[in-house]
């Protein structure tokens, strides 16, 4: 899914990081998007099942795992196209990307 956003927000294979990490304290497991402006998790709680939560934020580099405020996303809003395309111009302007 990641690899898509990527893809979709016209990142090159250097603009961009995706990093898999367990956070052994709650049992969860992250998948995240790293750029240099935008970090975007999507993160699989223990015992939830089937359940995943989705959010983004800004970041200063890609060793900023803190960033700002983060930004839940509906993941049922992403099972329709406009959905995902709304989300997909979201990331870019928090990026900093046009187009």
């Amino acid at each position: 899914m990641l690899r898509r956003v990527a893809g979709d927000m016209a990142l090159r294979p250097r603009d961009f990081t995706i990093r898999e990490h367990r956070q052994r304290r709650r049992e969860v497991d992250v998948f995240a998007l790293h750029t240099d402006s935008l970090l975007v998790e999507i993160k699989h709680p223990a015992g939830a099942e089937g359940g995943v939560l989705m959010s983004y934020r800004t970041c200063r580099n890609r060793d900023d795992w803190t960033g700002g405020r983060e930004n839940a996303v509906a993941v049922e809003s992403l099972s329709s196209d406009q959905g995902y395309a709304t989300l997909v111009a979201t990331l870019r302007v928090v990026a900093g990307r046009r187009g």
